[in-house]
């Protein structure tokens, strides 16, 4: 889908990075409630090198993310149509967000295997950068005209 209306782009970006979002929190919430309820046996073993990866994928991952998102933003033609600016930037933006989608995930499953509290806290760090990172529509003007 290449919308040609503006307005119709920053909802349909808007969308997505709600539906990502959700997504997160709610396999965050997931995995809280079975931590909480002892439902599903967490901790078993001696997984410690697992919360510095944790750490490197929390620090570096989204580092990547918004290095490649700003390259990706500053490489658009300028004076290009919208449809081609705008497919573009949405997909500068799903990159952006999966990158820090998956460092995400990443601490969310150490947790899930080791029960180290860290690794939560880093997930639920990573969750709110991922919602800082929404589109606006002050952001979207500026990413449609190359600067990020």
């Amino acid at each position: 889908m290449t919308p040609t209306d503006p307005i119709e782009f920053r909802r349909s970006l808007t969308i997505l990075h709600g539906a990502l979002c959700l997504g997160c929190a709610m396999f965050m919430g997931v995995v809280t409630f079975l931590w909480s309820e002892g439902t599903v046996p967490m901790g078993q073993g001696d997984l410690s090198v697992l919360s510095n990866v944790g750490l490197a994928a929390a620090v570096l991952l989204p580092t990547l993310a918004i290095v490649l998102f700003r390259q990706r933003i500053r490489a658009l033609p300028l004076g290009a149509p919208f449809p081609e600016l705008s497919n573009g930037v949405r997909a500068a933006c799903i990159l952006h967000w999966a990158l820090i989608e998956s460092a995400l995930f990443f601490n969310l499953v150490i947790f899930m295997l080791s029960a180290m509290l860290p690794a939560a806290g880093l997930a639920l760090v990573l969750l709110l950068l991922l919602i800082l990172r929404a589109p606006s529509e002050k952001r979207i003007q500026r990413w449609l005209t190359g600067t990020a």
